[in-house]
């Protein structure tokens, strides 16, 4: 398994990982330190990769993980998805699996589509070849063309723009890949807040029912299966007590 940079370097320390983020991000206790001590240093992939197999039913090994990757999905200029981590893996069947992975504490979800699209519509009045409110206009039409912003207004924007910006993303050849799982996994450090995180996690829970999806059963992760551009997508929320109790 390699671990590379969003510009090809390879990522060998935590020294290497820390370059990828403003140094105010970059802070013990907070999301992104924590998933790149979790995977450099805490036998993170290892964990992944068992979680993987047990919600897609069969074995899944992990070949590549590049933190803040960046997928373009909606055609519209601007920034696409940025991903915590972009993992490529390879199930016992041979079909090429994407996981787009956000980490967190308790950092929320980023603001309401209400209030996103409010500031689309401002950047719309600064630039007027602004894209930024179709983008979040036709978000929703990712997840059932029966689906209207209207609807959407109390959800997160960054959970519907994470689950298009997975089932977005292509194989080096273009192809797209076969399986798609988005993965949120919440790291309960020194510095969580509690009742953030629950809110966190009903935020999760809200835009689940409302782009319909179907609980997987699982004993130790919450994870639910729904529809994003035609195509399935695995979701997993799962928390992690961190650092975890080291077993003599």
């Amino acid at each position: 398994m390699k671990i590379v940079g969003p510009h090809g370097n390879e990522i060998s320390s935590i020294e290497d990982w820390a370059k990828l983020h403003p140094k105010v991000h970059w802070k013990e206790g907070r999301s992104a330190h924590s998933i790149a001590d979790f995977i450099l240093d805490r036998h993170g992939a290892v964990h992944l990769e068992t979680r993987l197999s047990e919600v897609l039913g069969q074995e899944v090994t992990i070949c590549l993980i590049s933190p803040e990757r960046e997928v373009r999905f909606d055609g519209y200029r601007g920034r696409g998805r940025k991903h915590d981590l972009a993992i490529h893996a390879v199930a016992a069947g041979g079909e090429k699996v994407f996981v787009g992975l956000e980490a967190k504490v308790d950092e929320t979800f980023g603001p309401l589509m209400l209030d996103r699209y409010e500031d689309a519509k401002k950047e719309l009045v600064k630039n007027t070849r602004s894209k930024a409110v179709d983008r979040v206009r036709n978000l929703p039409a990712w997840f059932s063309l029966e689906l209207e912003l209207s609807s959407m207004l109390d959800v997160r924007y960054q959970l519907l723009h994470g689950a298009a910006g997975t089932v977005g993303a292509r194989r080096a050849n273009g192809e797209p890949y076969d399986l798609y799982v988005f993965y949120m996994l919440v790291f309960k450090t020194s510095l969580y807040d509690d009742q953030v995180g629950e809110e966190n996690h009903q935020d999760y829970l809200r835009f689940i029912s409302r782009v319909s999806g179907l609980d997987i059963e699982q004993p130790d992760v919450v994870s639910h299966l729904l529809t994003v551009g035609s195509k399935p997508l695995t979701c997993i929320y799962e928390h992690i007590e961190y650092p975890p109790a080291v077993v003599d």
